[in-house]
Parts: C-alpha cells; structure tokens; sequence
C-alpha cells in the first residue's frame, strides 16, 4: 500500500511540472505574440501597399482589354497571310532550295511531316533540311530564313563535322528541324 502510495504521488508531482511547464511555456508564447503586434501606422502602410498592388493588377486588366482587338486582328492577319496547304509544299522546298542556293549551301535532302491542328484551321507541317557547306553559309541559311516573308520556325538543328571524301577543309553538315504552318482544308 505504501509503494502505491508514493507511485501516485510521483505520477501527480511530474503531472504538476508538467501542467506549469505548458503554462510558463504559453505565457511566453502569448508574450512574443502581443509584442510583436503590428501599430497602427504599420497596419495602415501594410494595407497602403496592398491597395497599391491591386490598383497595379486592375490597370493591367485594363491594358490586356484595350489591346485584346489589336492583338486578335494581328492573329486573324497572321493565318491570312498563310499559305494553303496545297500549294505550300512546293513553295517551302523552293524556296528553301533557293535560300540555301543564295548561302552557299547544298541541300542533301528536304522532308515533310504534316500534323493537323484541330480546330485551329492551321496545318503544322515539320520540315527536315539537311544542308552541307562552310559554318558563314549556315549563319547566312538561317538568317535568311529568319527574313523570309515565310513563317519557319527553328525547332532544333544538328552539326556534324562533314565527312564526305572530297569535301572541302571545314565544310559542316547541319541537320534542321523546321516548322511551318499552312491554312489547312484548302
């Protein structure tokens, strides 16, 4: 009897240490917390600078709203100015032959692989150039691409050090992967 006696008054005394322990611990938790209560000038600038933030969102609403017709009419006169899918094969592989010709470049080969874009009327049509010559031809090739009244897009090329038997001292082969779009369905 006695030893459940003293077991009971340990199991109260560490519950007492640690009741007080959790208040000494909460009343300094609530100390650090009304201390670092914000004044009210503080307050004020905090909510100032939320306002300003917000009027910054709602004056670039406003902007994106007020040129949301010129950005559609530039859309609308980019996918005019496509040409039809019929007649864009023959165009693209002329005219890249012709650019490479103007670079001084030889075209090796000329793919298509043409991908819908349903409900968009556009026609994605990847284009594999592989083209042989100097490093400047292939910087004049893509820059000229670049200028052409054509939409290409670079989605990646290729370098290889050009190992044709007779090629001459720092001739390059670079494989392009090139996108252009057509109206589709005409």
């Amino acid at each position: 009897m006695k030893l459940d006696f003293h077991r009971r008054k340990i199991i109260i005394a560490s519950g007492l240490v640690l009741l007080i322990s959790a208040d000494a611990a909460m009343a300094i938790y609530s100390a650090n917390i009304s201390s670092s209560r914000r004044s009210p000038q503080q307050e004020l600038a905090g909510w100032a600078t939320q306002l300003k933030v917000l009027q910054a969102d709602v004056e670039r609403a406003r902007n994106i709203r007020k040129d949301t017709p010129a950005a559609k009419r530039d859309c609308d006169e980019f996918e005019n100015s496509l040409l039809p899918v019929g007649s864009g094969y023959s165009v693209v592989s002329s005219e890249l032959a012709e650019i490479g010709h103007k670079a001084g470049l030889q075209i090796s080969s000329l793919g298509f692989h043409e991908k819908d874009l349903a409900g968009r009327g556009v026609a994605e049509v990847s284009v594999d150039v592989t083209v042989a010559g100097d490093y400047k031809s292939v910087v004049r090739f893509l820059n000229a691409m670049q200028r052409s009244a054509s939409n290409y897009a670079v989605d990646s090329l290729a370098l290889t050090k050009e190992s044709a038997q007779g090629a001459p001292s720092g001739s390059v082969k670079v494989d392009f992967h090139v996108k252009a779009y057509f109206k589709a369905g005409t």
